[in-house]
């Protein structure tokens, strides 16, 4: 916290005043507050971020500096319509709109050179992962019938595994019935099967700002709207999903409650239920992806466990704990919307 409120120490507040610019730049950016909206007063600012009033008045002096905003006085800071300027802005590396950049990093990833960490990696070491002898699983497979091996099975994906899962997500807290569960090919079919489910070309969507970038390639080719959520050391920046809430209605928000990529942070018990309590005051469904879930204890917050899969919907895969490539994912959610998952599963 900058406590120091004396001239001498604004050297000292400079980069941390730019952060805050930046931050506030990027959700003007992003649609979070548009042309002619009221920016937070020093106050507000100062309260939420835990910063010296000094410190928010320099950021404020940067954004002014940059043609974002404008000083009204006796009124406070107010968002300018930069136009062409602002367009540009969305085309700058680093925003989510660059679906040519997630491309490139979605190969890099798949490139194999030794003693080399390949950009994007978000997969534990092999040698963490070597006694999971996949082939020991293959008798128990084949000891459940030729019959399930050769057949189509279930709409909503293999029995066994399902029931499996149902143990597994009681381990974490969340109570849900095998009718509740559908396989995926992987937590990225899981995802597109919910985009294709609920969003429209056109319709807005909320996403961690940063966040995961194959889930913005995907939104991105279904013709989506991500409005960004800027994603703080304890979880999603609630004020600023609040106020996208109340502008753009949008249906859902993908987010990371643990083992946040890329950040690493975890969604603190508080913000957890203060999410939750906007979710239903605004009619939003929340997309919890927990691909590192094995790798966290049982007794971490997840959005899912608190709410009961009641406004959520969680996506799991093994393709960290277990094997990146046997493809398995999963979906948990409510049944009716597992019924409906699992026949769009059939026809895509």
């Amino acid at each position: 916290m900058d406590a120091d409120n004396s001239p001498g120490r604004a050297p000292r507040a400079a980069p941390i005043a730019e952060s805050l610019a930046r931050l506030i730049g990027r959700q003007i950016a992003e649609g979070v507050y548009r042309p002619g909206d009221k920016l937070p007063s020093l106050r507000e600012l100062a309260q939420l971020h835990r910063y010296a009033k000094n410190t928010v008045v320099v950021a404020f002096e940067m954004l002014v500096a940059r043609g974002l905003v404008e000083p009204r006085r006796g009124s406070g800071f107010y968002v300018l319509d930069t136009g062409p300027a602002r367009r540009a802005a969305d085309e700058e590396p680093g925003q989510l709109s660059r679906a040519m950049d997630i491309v490139w990093l979605m190969r890099e990833q798949l490139k194999t050179q030794p003693d080399a960490i390949a950009a994007g990696d978000g997969f534990p070491p092999v040698e963490w992962l070597a006694d999971m002898r996949m082939d020991r699983y293959h008798q128990k497979v084949v000891r459940t019938g030729l019959g399930t091996l050769f057949r189509y099975g279930s709409r909503f994906g293999y029995a066994p595994l399902r029931e499996s899962l149902v143990r597994k997500l009681g381990d974490v807290g969340i109570s849900a019935a095998p009718s509740q569960l559908v396989l995926t090919h992987g937590a990225n079919e899981a995802m597109d099967l919910v985009i294709r489910y609920f969003l429209p070309p056109g319709a807005a969507a909320l996403v961690d700002d940063p966040g995961y970038y194959p889930l913005f390639g995907k939104l991105k080719l279904a013709g989506v709207r991500m409005l960004g959520v800027p994603r703080l050391a304890d979880g999603p920046d609630l004020a600023a999903l609040e106020a996208l809430l109340q502008r753009e209605k949008p249906r859902l928000f993908f987010t990371q409650s643990l083992a946040h990529n890329p950040t690493g942070s975890d969604i603190s018990p508080a913000k957890a239920y203060k999410l939750l309590q906007l979710s239903e005051r605004y009619n939003l469904i929340v997309v919890e992806n927990d691909p590192l879930a094995d790798f966290k204890p049982t007794s971490a917050v997840r959005l899912s466990a608190l709410d009961q899969l009641e406004r959520t919907v969680y996506i799991g895969s093994f393709s960290k704990s277990f094997s990146a490539a046997l493809r398995v994912g999963f979906i948990a959610c409510g049944a009716g919307l597992a019924s409906d998952l699992a026949d769009l599963k059939a026809l895509v």
